[in-house]
């Protein structure tokens, strides 16, 4: 009876905490049908009505092109990410070579290193090469997402049974074959944590965005909501139905792959 109310307690603690988290989420969705004039006077009540004229706003203010910059850009990012991120993970996780320490050192040194203090050196190397505004972002967002998706993707590379890469060598497997026949396909859940971390971030950057984006068309979403702000005035029920749409592709994404991410950021806990 005691474990019954203490787990009674413990669920009831996390589902209060879950709220409180989901807060900021559930205020937006239900701002998001309220008209701005609402908003102002009364910003915690709730709509009357649905009104989705700020979802009309919003797609009039090219929220659609936004999502497509910045699924572009995401995507390229991620898979970049992944393909260069997972070799580096194999060598570090199953081969023996001088200086393997000292190397992997230097990656996760990445991890120390503040995106934002790169900027302006960044912006000067992008405008006297010329690069574009998709590829001035997807280089910085690949260099700094490598360092942690090494690293988690080496602790999953790790606890795969050697039994398994010792067999394929013994069939005339390469490395690249074994780790993109083996090792990947076991390691979906290191991927899926990778995949959707780096996602995450990269959707919803601004700094870099707003600096090194100079077409209006080549906008991300996070920058594109600040054209809802005037100079004296913000429309804040197509910023909020802006932010719903923008929030929706990583819930998605993460509800679907919420299983793998778990297993992914556990592996190595357990011995």
């Amino acid at each position: 009876m005691k474990r019954a109310a203490g787990a009674w307690l413990r669920d009831g603690l996390f589902a209060l905490l879950a709220l409180v988290f989901m807060l900021p989420l559930i205020w937006t969705v239900i701002g998001s049908f309220r008209g701005a004039s609402t908003l102002r006077v009364e910003p915690w009540g709730l709509p009357e009505t649905l009104d989705w004229g700020n979802y009309v706003a919003a797609w009039e203010g090219r929220i659609g092109l936004y999502l497509l910059n910045s699924t572009i850009v995401t995507v390229a990012s991620v898979v970049l990410i992944v393909v260069l991120s997972a070799p580096a993970a194999y060598a570090f996780a199953r081969m023996r070579f001088s200086g393997a320490g000292l190397a992997l050192g230097f990656i996760l040194t990445g991890l120390l290193i503040p995106a934002h203090a790169v900027l302006i050196p960044l912006y000067e190397l992008n405008s006297a090469l010329g690069v574009g505004d998709y590829l001035a972002l997807i280089g910085p967002y690949v260099a700094f997402g490598l360092p942690l998706s090494v690293l988690l993707m080496r602790a999953y590379f790790v606890e795969v049974p050697g039994e398994l890469m010792e067999a394929a060598i013994i069939d005339g497997a390469g490395h690249l074959r074994i780790l993109w026949s083996i090792f990947m396909p076991i390691a979906r859940p290191a991927v899926a944590t990778v995949a959707i971390f780096q996602a995450a971030w990269v959707w919803n950057e601004l700094p870099f965005a707003l600096v090194f984006i100079k077409e209006s068309a080549h906008l991300t979403l996070p920058v594109g909501l600040l054209n809802f702000q005037g100079e004296h005035i913000a429309n804040w029920g197509a910023i909020l139905a802006g932010v719903t749409i923008a929030v929706i592709p990583l819930m998605v994404l993460y509800l679907v792959f919420q299983r793998h991410i778990v297993r992914g950021l556990t592996a190595g806990a357990v011995k």
